[in-house]
């Protein structure tokens, strides 16, 4: 959030934790009354007078801080931390009333109806400045030049606009999870670009994937592009990879699912994501003769490591069926819904040859669970059993939507058993591959539970489903 690197730093007070944290991505830390200025002074609330006395080119004060700030000749900034500075996923500029508000309004887990009350009553003290800056949740920032943030002054440079409004999204899970501003036009209600950028400098990879992802969905054709971000330009921003993209206005679909209310809208949206992931792999599809690297890379890879529940290469289907292009991370988590469409974001595990049905199983696992009321992570397993079942409500939904893709794409009834099957054997692995991403890049750091961590284990320990899996047929 400020406008120039930091590559050093002073920390006032007992911040062992800001110490360690800065260490850890290379910035000098200096100990206070050091003759150098520094480019960052960080500080609790009570010692803001002595970090802002410290020359900085730069103040962080956790807490309410922002009149010796000012008094020291620092242009102030109020940020709100949600939910709170230590486990922050969002960052509001109170002084930017607009987009706060937008915030609010969009991005509030509201899984109780007294929510709702209370997200519309803050959302309005946004819209007139007067949102409380409750303890625990605020920083406030000095700097020299009231310059935007250094990612975003850059991307201007490809017309986003650096004297528009702005929130940020903080990367949740793991060091590896890239950072987003979402960028507002002066006096707009709504992001038009968001500005995407590791946290790792030299962390390419998922910058190139993303860019492949997005050049395949566009290739879809634009009926089916018009449900995706648009690449707008990449950079390069003190050794750390940034992207730009047209901003998903809106709401997360996994948010609207959890919300009290209805069946009926929420099955609606579910249908209608469900309908364009089936339209995304028609208008991507290509030969059968395609597929054969794929099955090697089944065979090769993933069948060896379920071998010991019985899992053998016969699963791998060898009947004619179209390659089709997937997205392979199609959670309601990524599926952001407004008022008149919806967007697909987050391209970077796409690609663009692999077995029909994929992306339609694992969004409807992920959303059908959520409409029928499962939220823990570790009753999910045994939530996606009961749906593939058939003994969920969301059921026969599932099977009716299945059946039409399997009906689009020709895919042999005795095929689709096995399909599943390997859908969840590849998406369990994603967590181990995580993991060794993470210690290449930042060794030591640990993820959360993976969104479908022990499915396949469910899956191949139930008589019902596995291989054999035919209960989609049920009408």
């Amino acid at each position: 959030m400020l406008p120039r690197p930091v590559r050093t730093a002073t920390v006032f007070g007992r911040l062992d934790a800001w110490r360690a944290g800065l260490a850890r991505v290379g910035v000098e830390v200096r100990d206070a009354g050091a003759d150098v200025e520094a480019d960052l002074a960080v500080a609790p609330a009570e010692l803001a007078e002595a970090a802002a006395a410290s020359g900085a080119t730069a103040v962080i004060v956790e807490g309410r801080g922002t009149r010796p700030l000012v008094r020291a000749g620092y242009h102030p900034m109020r940020l709100l931390l949600r939910p709170a500075r230590e486990t922050a996923a969002l960052v509001l500029p109170l002084d930017q009333p607009v987009a706060t508000t937008y915030a609010i309004e969009n991005w509030s887990l509201i899984d109780r109806r007294w929510k709702r009350a209370r997200m519309l009553a803050a959302a309005a003290l946004a819209r007139r400045g007067r949102l409380p800056a409750l303890p625990g949740s605020v920083v406030s920032v000095g700097v020299r030049d009231p310059d935007p943030p250094l990612v975003i002054a850059a991307a201007a440079e490809h017309g986003v606009a650096a004297d528009g409004g702005w929130v940020l999204t903080l990367g949740q899970g793991d060091a590896l999870s890239r950072n987003v501003f979402h960028v507002f036009p002066p006096r707009a209600e709504e992001p038009r670009w968001i500005v995407k950028f590791a946290r790792v400098p030299g962390f390419v990879d998922p910058f190139d994937r993303d860019q492949r992802g997005l050049e395949l969905v566009a290739s879809g054709g634009a009926a089916v592009a018009a449900h995706a971000p648009r690449l707008l330009a990449r950079l390069t921003v003190e050794g750390l990879e940034v992207s730009l993209e047209t901003a998903a206005v809106g709401r997360r679909l996994r948010e609207i699912l959890l919300e009290p209310g209805r069946r009926a809208p929420k099955t609606e949206l579910v249908e209608q994501v469900a309908s364009w992931i089936t339209e995304f792999g028609f208008a991507t599809r290509r030969s059968a003769e395609e597929l054969t690297r794929e099955r090697r890379r089944l065979v090769d890879e993933i069948v060896p490591q379920w071998t010991r529940f019985g899992v053998d290469a016969a699963i791998v289907p060898y009947v004619p069926l179209p390659a089709v292009a997937q997205h392979n991370d199609l959670g309601s988590w990524n599926v952001v819904v407004s008022s008149s469409s919806f967007t697909v974001v987050d391209w970077e595990t796409a690609t663009p040859v692999g077995l029909p049905l994929w992306d339609l199983l694992y969004f409807l696992a992920d959303a059908l669970v959520l409409v029928d009321g499962t939220t823990a992570l570790e009753r999910r397993p045994a939530a996606v059993a009961r749906l593939f079942r058939g003994e969920a409500p969301s059921s026969p939904l599932l099977f009716s939507l299945l059946r039409d893709a399997v009906a689009a794409f020709s895919v042999p009834e005795a095929a689709v058993g096995p399909i599943a099957t390997l859908c969840w054997l590849h998406h369990s692995l994603s967590g181990p591959v995580r993991d060794d991403e993470l210690e290449l890049w930042t060794p030591g750091q640990r993820r959360p539970p993976h969104t479908f961590e022990g499915i396949a284990e469910a899956w191949l320990a139930d008589p019902a489903l596995g291989p054999g899996w035919n209960r989609w047929q049920a009408r």
